[in-house]
């Protein structure tokens, strides 16, 4: 069963929908109650607060960081960030790690960028704590940790409350991301207990919510898992859904679900169609399985040149089956000129990796030849 890994990527300033709102209207109210008094305006004249001369900094960073108004120049960035980070803008510390982590106006240094991630984290920013669960899990910079990952990444997964930059408080919502590294966590006891049920619990969560990857690996829970979570119905509706965001790992599933009738009708030109998408993320079964299609005649006249070609590139990914029918090719002379060596060859590759066929095939030629050689002895001996 092969398990959708999301890729490693970090979060980043805005990447991820980690909404968040502020209780009540702090930020409206910070700022009538900081610049008017008795409805009169007295901002003219008044010295900044060290807030506001923080989020003064943190903007002009930011400004620096993207590029925006200004030439991009990481280096001025990083300088604004520490002086803002200084005058206690969580999102700084944030953003530092950032820079030290992919060595943006400095040399990466994970320690650094793990310090920096720290410091945000502890203020209940779900985007550092996320990231510092992917150093801990990857074991970036330092060794692996799942335990220490696990617990980043629940807390990440969580609603929380922190401050932004104006001091207000806010509410944070929990990461998606997070949530389907917990439920990989617990599907393959890493960090925690072993648990395929809440492992699939949180991974159709996050499905619901449209991730493609959490669409993808509960339809595998319920495809292959344990029988009593096994749902072909529900598994062949996932992977539609995951594959109308173009995950091929889902189209290839879905061939298998229509060649074989479950969860939906079988359908071997449905198979052949989904394979075929497959084919383009270089899918090796995909293209073994194209290649039972047009030799054994399954829904299209049966082809043994076009299934010669997709056995030979499943073969180069060797794959046992793809070996096996290459040599029943050679064997019978289908598709290509008939070579009992060769088929000889393919055949012992198949079964030295377990295809019992094979192994019947090789024993077959193996006395075939040797009863050839005993009658050639027995004939040169009357000569």
């Amino acid at each position: 069963m092969k398990i959708k890994r999301l890729s490693l990527a970090f979060a980043q300033l805005l990447m991820f929908s980690s909404l968040s709102y502020a209780e009540g209207k702090c930020e409206d109210g910070d700022f009538w109650q900081t610049w008017f008094e008795d409805s009169q305006f007295i901002g003219f004249g008044n010295a900044a607060t060290k807030n506001q001369i923080a989020n003064a900094q943190l903007d002009k960073a930011d400004q620096f960081y993207y590029g925006r108004n200004l030439t991009k120049d990481y280096s001025k960035a990083l300088e604004l960030y520490k002086k803002a980070a200084n005058n206690g803008i969580s999102e700084a510390y944030f953003k530092l790690g950032l820079m030290n982590h992919y060595g943006k106006g400095k040399s990466a240094d994970f320690q650094e960028a793990y310090d920096f991630y720290y410091k945000s984290a502890i203020n209940n920013d779900p985007e550092a704590q996320f990231n510092l669960g992917l150093i801990e899990r990857y074991g970036l910079g330092r060794p692996k940790n799942f335990s220490k990952a696990f617990g980043w990444f629940e807390k990440s997964a969580r609603q929380q409350t922190s401050l932004n930059k104006y001091q207000c408080k806010v509410i944070r919502q929990g990461l998606l991301e997070a949530q389907y590294n917990l439920a990989q966590m617990h599907h393959y006891g890493l960090g925690t207990e072993k648990n395929i049920t809440y492992a699939a619990m949180l991974y159709e969560q996050a499905a619901e919510q449209g991730m493609k990857e959490a669409q993808f690996n509960i339809a595998q829970i319920l495809h292959y898992g344990p029988e009593e979570l096994q749902d072909f119905h529900k598994a062949y509706n996932w992977y539609q859904k995951a594959a109308s965001q173009n995950l091929l790992e889902a189209e290839f599933n879905l061939g298998l679900m229509h060649q074989y009738g479950r969860g939906t009708f079988q359908d071997y030109l449905l198979a052949r169609q989904h394979y075929l998408k497959a084919v383009q993320a270089d899918i090796a079964e995909a293209e073994l399985n194209l290649g039972f299609l047009y030799y054994y005649g399954l829904g299209i006249p049966a082809d043994p040149s076009v299934a010669f070609e997709y056995f030979v590139s499943a073969s180069k990914k060797d794959l046992p089956q793809a070996h096996y029918h290459l040599g029943l090719i050679y064997k019978d002379g289908k598709g290509v000129k008939k070579d009992d060596n060769t088929a000889n060859q393919w055949f012992k590759r198949a079964s030295s990796l377990g295809v019992i066929e094979a192994v019947s095939m090789v024993n077959e030629i193996s006395i075939r030849e040797s009863k050839i050689k005993l009658e050639t002895s027995k004939e040169e001996a009357k000569s």
